[in-house]
């Protein structure tokens, strides 16, 4: 198994290396590391194994990896994803952790048998990535002023997320939502759209509708959509399939809602999308991507 240690990926003078993971086939086999790391989903979704158990990531997902984490990131299904990964070294966190003085808390987020995660919004997923961007551009100006930011965007990170004055301890994701989202990445299910998830489900419409908003923090009809949009954008990445084709093929369909829901999650039109990809340069490798050929 690898092990990867911040001696070797790490600066000590700006203890984080974060950069952006594209897609699942960059990704390290099963590993671990003598650091921490933060990493969120900013699209699409995957299966996440860590201590042998199964976490089911999508986008908003951010996740605590503490050191000796054994892990590695899997495909759910056809569906790829992108992540931020965000490094750390271990007497940064140590040090943010003992600030907070929580030693309850603390104890719950490092013994737990696997990594916490918290959901965050689209906007806050932007605001999680915008803080570490802009230390990657400190460190290249003034590394005491990267440190200092570094060391109360940490503080904060944890204090929002990971530290709950009244934790209410989560129930185990249920088997049977867990077997129903499997089932849903079909062609047929997806097309089927909400009578087939419910049906899949084996449970009412109001108990489905609650577990969706518990476990997932948001409505079944909110997921399929992601769902069908985040296939959309594989397919535009992936194929040459035409605009009207990968619209039909997820169950659009309206062509014209599919563009208008298209634009309003990514921001941009999806030709913009795959045009923007086709021209962006390879990504940096880190520890949690694969090194590329010199």
């Amino acid at each position: 198994m690898l092990k990867y240690t911040e001696e070797n990926y790490i600066d000590p003078e700006v203890p984080v290396n974060p950069f952006w993971v594209e897609s699942l086939s960059q990704v390290s086999p099963e590993h671990t590391h003598d650091f921490f790391e933060f990493f969120v989903i900013e699209d699409g979704s995957c299966r996440h194994v860590v201590n042998g158990e199964t976490q089911w990531l999508q986008a908003g997902c951010l996740v605590f990896i503490r050191p000796e984490d054994v892990h590695k990131y899997e495909r759910n299904g056809e569906e790829d994803c992108r992540f931020y990964n965000v490094p750390c070294r271990h007497r940064l966190v140590s040090e943010a952790l003992a600030y907070l003085g929580e030693a309850e808390m603390t104890g719950q987020l490092l013994q737990s048998p696997t990594p916490r995660v918290a959901m965050l919004s689209q906007t806050e997923v932007g605001e999680f990535v915008a803080l570490f961007e802009r230390i990657k551009l400190l460190s290249s100006i003034d590394k005491q002023k990267a440190r200092i930011a570094l060391k109360s965007g940490l503080i904060d990170l944890l204090t929002r997320y990971f530290f709950n004055p009244d934790p209410v301890k989560q129930a185990e994701f249920p088997l049977w939502l867990e077997y129903a989202l499997g089932k849903m990445q079909l062609k047929d299910n997806l097309h089927r759209g909400l009578p087939a998830l419910y049906e899949l489900s084996g449970r009412s419409v109001g108990h489905v509708n609650r577990a969706f908003r518990q476990y997932l923090q948001q409505t079944p009809t909110e997921y399929l959509n992601q769902l069908k949009l985040n296939i959309a954008r594989n397919l535009l990445l992936t194929t040459e399939l035409r605009v009207v084709e990968i619209a039909l093929e997820c169950g659009f369909e309206n062509v014209s809602h599919f563009y208008h829901q298209f634009k309003k999650w990514y921001r941009q039109a999806p030709l913009d999308l795959r045009r923007s990809r086709q021209a962006a340069p390879r990504p940096t490798a880190g520890p949690g991507a694969t090194r590329q050929p010199e």
